[in-house]
């Protein structure tokens, strides 16, 4: 049985010569946070899923930490 991580919701963003995935409320922290979706060419949603919190880290060495990114359907700009 794998690790399950809280779940980020997330919209797509074009930024300057790539995509962004941005967080509004961190499922860890409350905050905003943003992540990498790659170059306009490429599909970012391939780089859904698990990614680390940008926040903090594990409070022991060793244990699971981050969330999984979750698209809002219908928001990507």
């Amino acid at each position: 049985m794998g690790t399950t991580y809280p779940q980020a919701l997330t919209t797509l963003v074009r930024s300057r010569g790539c995509y962004l995935w941005q967080v509004p409320r961190c499922p860890l922290c409350g905050r905003k946070h943003q992540h990498g979706g790659g170059y306009l060419t490429g599909d970012p949603r391939t780089l859904l899923g698990h990614r680390a919190g940008h926040c903090a880290g594990p409070q022991r060495p060793g244990e699971p930490w981050g969330y999984e990114l979750v698209e809002v359907v219908g928001e990507a700009a």
